[in-house]
């Protein structure tokens, strides 16, 4: 298996207090920007994240994520403790990649959550399974799965603790934030837009328009771009023909994922799969 297998995770560290001999409440400001996403878990102290449009306090028990490329800024003001893990959200399989569509909307701006003590347990263990696997430098695919696993679970616990402020918005978000989820879930089923309306106790008519007013497509292209979000991964991180991976996305007919694929792409699937070892 190739190291682009392990790819979605670029680098993971520890940090403890800091890089620098910190006291209680003085801290050193360090502000930058990486081309990458990161998670990190705060273990112990307390300090803060900012950026242009914020400024938030943050202690043991909170998660925060950071989009690629924003610019922030990180003091602690208690001597803190913590781990961070930093990787490429596009890199991930579709199913958990409904967690990402705010920060691909909103990119310019920090979301953390904190942690209830069973979580933080999880998130924990969660952490140091990833970081195990990372450090190993093995390249199975045995290593990828448990990397995969320990993320995405990290990354639900995340996403768990932030639906209470979901909750506190209109219900339209929050009906909206459960059918995305249902669809990144059973895009590669035949899942309906009327089932999907039926579920949830709204109009076929009415889920269409405003799933259209939040993400700019209907929900019958948004779960074919997923689908071709997903085959070009596995285009790309595995051998599998193409033939299984059409079938395995959701397309009941070959001959419709190569129009949709081509018709997206500028390439058939296997001129994409040449063009991006």
């Amino acid at each position: 298996m190739e190291n682009s297998e392990k790819s979605f995770v670029i680098s993971m560290e520890r940090f403890k207090p800091h890089t620098f001999q910190a006291e209680q409440g003085e801290g050193l400001f360090q502000s930058h920007a990486h081309e990458y996403d990161e998670l990190t878990l705060v273990l112990d102290g307390e300090g803060y994240y900012s950026s242009s449009e914020q400024n938030i306090k943050v202690a043991a028990g909170d998660l925060i994520l950071i989009p690629a490329r924003l610019h922030h800024g990180f003091v602690c003001t208690r001597p803190w403790q913590g781990i961070s893990v930093h990787f490429f959200h596009d890199r991930l399989p579709v199913h958990c990649q409904y967690l990402f569509h705010e920060i691909e909307s909103k990119p310019h701006r920090i979301r953390s959550a904190h942690l209830h003590e069973d979580d933080m347990r999880w998130a924990e263990i969660s952490f140091f399974q990833l970081e195990k696997e990372w450090n190993s430098k093995r390249q199975d695919i045995d290593a990828y799965n448990m990397m995969r696993i320990a993320f995405e679970t990290t990354l639900l616990i995340f996403q768990r603790n932030r639906e209470t402020s979901i909750r506190a918005a209109g219900t339209d978000e929050v009906v909206l934030e459960a059918i995305l989820k249902e669809i990144h879930s059973s895009y590669h089923t035949q899942i309906t837009v009327n089932e999907l309306a039926a579920r949830h106790f709204i109009s076929e008519s009415n889920l269409r328009r405003k799933f259209s007013e939040s993400f700019g497509v209907s929900p019958k292209q948004y779960i074919i771009n997923l689908r071709l979000m997903e085959a070009k991964r596995l285009l790309r991180q595995t051998d599998k023909a193409i033939e299984s991976i059409s079938a395995e996305v959701g397309f009941t007919s070959s001959s419709r994922f190569y129009e949709f694929f081509t018709k997206s792409n500028g390439a058939t699937p296997l001129e994409w799969r040449k063009q991006n070892p």
